[in-house]
């Protein structure tokens, strides 16, 4: 039976391809591995028996005599075992290899899925990043521009400054004490600039001077015109004083008038209710009396006199009734005048009132004597007359209504003879005083004789 050896190092059969060596123990190993195995232990010692052992002790090189076999073909099977281990091992290497191989490609395969992934995360933030790029390279131009004006800025400031410089020293030449220009001329020195500096200052000072003699000469215009002004505006004003004065004093006299005038409007209104009460007999001479009054522009004499005193003290009560006994016609002969139409006595005028403020009463009482030779003197009281009255009444009343075609339109009513059309009363009734007559109540005419 052959012998199989092999290196325990490396656990090889020995074979023709590599040396035997063996050491003073009797242990044999390759000659390439018990060196290395001498070159990495840290002691010098037998790979199987671990004694101590030292390069001189080493056989470098065994022989083996092998017999031929039957067939005359050498075989080696220690040579072919170690082939055998050796494929086994490059093929447990290779699938070694391949699996990891194959990890690497899965990794690679993951790495691209997360390079593709970071590839269009990259690209979008370079998209980004270029916007923002143009952005800041916008931004950078109006930085530029904004620096170059504060550039500009401050070099105008600093011009600005020189020039600020020169114009204080020239308030100072021109407006400063005597001592701080001659210490400020002191201070300039001598030289070329000092003496610019000078005709600068003289120029200006020549131009202010001519400024202010024209100044001067143009502030004495205007107080001069300013003085005509002073003593025209004067005269307006005392010329408006007096008038003012004047529109006062007309002012009061006009209140006084007005307020004679409503008091005058009251007790006028308190006559008409009267003479209304008095013509609701349904005779002839009451409804043309009526129609008189309601239809036609009634005189300023027509006033029926009073009834009863009134004074300034006593107010007058629009609801107060009066039992008046209503006088029978009496004829009697008309006082003969002029003309058919009746004249207004020139003393009941607008213009005698207001001149004749405080004289009213007594006018009052006239008119009251003047009334009952008017209303004779009237168609009214004329048998003529009664036949034109009594026929179809042409005057009415103007009233608004519909027109048929969407709208409003204003049209005359005819009244009849005998309507007797009641007084439009207000809504709110003021109390007013009457003035005290002068003349007792004795004197006063009474709707008595109102008829006769």
């Amino acid at each position: 039976m052959p012998i199989r050896a092999y290196c325990t190092i490396c656990s090889d059969f020995f074979d023709n391809s590599k040396d035997v060596a063996a050491i003073h123990c009797g242990h044999t190993f390759h000659y390439v591995c018990l060196l290395q195995w001498f070159q990495s232990a840290p002691s010098k010692t037998c790979p199987q028996c671990r004694k101590q052992v030292s390069t001189r002790h080493i056989i470098n090189k065994l022989f083996f005599d092998i017999a031929p076999e039957d067939d005359g073909t050498p075989v080696d099977p220690e040579s072919l075992q170690n082939e055998l281990d050796r494929m086994k091992a490059v093929l447990s290497v290779k699938e070694k290899e391949w699996k990891d191989k194959q990890k690497s490609v899965d990794t690679l395969k993951d790495t691209i899925e997360r390079q593709k992934k970071d590839l269009d995360k990259v690209r979008k933030e370079i998209g980004d990043k270029e916007m923002l790029c143009s952005v800041l390279r916008k931004q950078m131009n109006f930085l530029e521009s904004q620096k170059n004006d504060g550039q500009a800025a401050k070099e105008e400031a600093k011009r600005l400054r020189v020039k600020m410089k020169t114009y204080e020293s020239l308030d100072v030449v021109l407006q400063g004490q005597r001592s701080e220009v001659e210490a400020m001329i002191t201070d300039m020195g001598v030289g070329q600039s000092a003496v610019e500096q000078l005709s600068i200052y003289c120029i200006s000072l020549k131009k202010e001077y001519e400024n202010l003699k024209e100044s001067k000469k143009s502030t004495n215009e205007m107080c001069e015109k300013l003085k005509r002004e002073l003593i025209s505006s004067n005269s307006k004003l005392q010329k408006a004083t007096k008038e003012t004065n004047r529109m006062k004093e007309d002012m009061k006299a006009l209140q006084n008038d007005l307020s004679n005038a409503d008091k005058e409007i009251t007790s006028l209104k308190k006559k008409v209710e009267i003479l209304q009460r008095t013509l609701s007999t349904p005779t002839r001479t009451n409804e043309a009396i009526s129609r008189l009054v309601f239809e036609s522009p009634a005189p300023l004499e027509l006033k029926p006199p009073g009834h009863g005193p009134m004074t300034d003290s006593q107010e007058i009560d629009l609801n107060l009734t009066f039992d008046v006994n209503t006088p029978e016609q009496v004829e009697k002969k008309p006082v003969q005048v002029p003309s058919k139409k009746i004249r207004l006595d020139p003393s009941a005028t607008l213009s005698k009132n207001m001149e004749n403020a405080h004289g009213r009463s007594n006018g009052r009482v006239k008119e009251d004597d003047v009334m009952g030779p008017m209303l004779m003197n009237s168609l009214l009281f004329r048998k003529n007359a009664f036949g034109s009255m009594l026929g179809p009444c042409k005057f009415g009343t103007v009233r608004s209504g519909y027109d048929g075609l969407g709208g409003r339109a204003k049209f005359i009513q005819p009244s009849p003879l005998s309507e007797i059309r009641p007084l439009a009363t207000k809504s709110k009734r003021k109390k007013v005083s009457r003035p005290v007559t002068s003349k007792p109540t004795s004197s006063l005419t009474t709707l008595d004789g109102f008829l006769e």
